[in-house]
């Protein structure tokens, strides 16, 4: 929603997302062991070809989240869960996709020995998204508000 995202493409509001996009690609690619610099991106596509949906899970958690998680919780480690999203313009064919991509990312975090997962996501919209979250197994752990992003409202949330 125009809310939560803004009406501008993201590279052109944070020149640096693509930076940081391609940063997690490069670690991705580089299939390292769990460490404090495993990153895993995937992509899900449709039967047709279609790129429906794309998932990022880091070894720690953004800045500003930290009010709420570490960067990283070495008595309790986590899998962070930094980027879902889907392709609105796949129509149909994306149903399912972030749900299925959650799953995958479950099954990638056991075979690094962990056992959780968390991440953020925006709570505006009547917390439509929490809500999301929660029916996919993950529970609320706190809200926070990001004052650098005109008090964008959001929820840490995380899955055992």
């Amino acid at each position: 929603s125009g809310d939560q995202w803004g009406t501008k493409s993201i590279r052109e509001v944070n020149p640096a997302a693509s930076e940081r996009t391609r940063s997690w690609i490069e670690r991705s690619e580089q299939n390292a062991q769990w460490s404090s610099d495993w990153c895993r991106a995937f992509v899900a596509e449709a039967s047709s070809g279609v790129l429906v949906a794309g998932i990022v899970l880091d070894s720690k958690a953004p800045a500003y989240v930290h009010s709420v998680l570490p960067e990283q919780d070495e008595s309790d480690p986590f899998v962070y869960l930094a980027y879902l999203m889907s392709n609105r313009h796949a129509g149909e064919e994306r149903k399912g996709a972030a749900a299925a991509l959650i799953a995958f990312a479950k099954d990638q975090v056991h075979s690094v020995g962990l056992n959780r997962i968390c991440l953020d996501c925006w709570r505006g919209n009547d917390r439509k998204l929490v809500r999301y979250y929660e029916s996919q197994g993950f529970k609320p752990l706190e809200d926070f508000t990001v004052a650098e992003k005109n008090d964008w409202p959001g929820c840490v949330l995380e899955m055992r």
